[in-house]
């Protein structure tokens, strides 16, 4: 076991300062993922549907606009359509789950440390790089 040494200062403790505030707790979707899945869902959706209906009988149309530019056009409405459906469903969840929220309190703790003490002397040897 050691002695304390009687000219060694006990270090100092940390100062702490809590407060408490109410906080709300709650489950929200991101919307960036909502708007996104949904402009690729349309557009999965524009696809398939040109794919099943591309060689439906037009009743002797001449003119025939290839697979990618029905794609690109009506891909465009797709996920135009899709998007706003995906924001839509974003809102209304965010809404649903809005309810579901609970308020609670929550206790927050500062805590300032003291500076650290060095015993002895420092030495100052200049710059030694050469």
């Amino acid at each position: 076991m050691s002695t304390p040494d009687p000219d060694r200062s006990p270090a100092p403790e940390p100062a702490s300062v809590s407060s408490s505030d109410q906080v709300t707790i709650r489950r929200a979707p991101k919307f960036g993922v909502f708007i996104v899945g949904g402009a690729v869902l349309g557009f999965l959706v524009v696809v398939v549907v040109i794919a099943l209906t591309l060689d439906i009988d037009r009743g002797g149309q001449t003119e025939s606009v290839g697979f990618s530019g029905l794609v690109g056009y009506f891909g465009l409405w797709g996920v135009a359509i899709g998007g706003f459906v995906g924001a839509v469903v974003a809102i209304v969840l965010d809404r649903v789950l809005a309810r579901r929220s609970a308020r609670l309190t929550a206790e927050r703790v500062a805590v300032e440390t003291p500076p650290e003490t060095v015993e002895g002397e420092i030495e100052d040897h200049g710059d030694q790089r050469q």
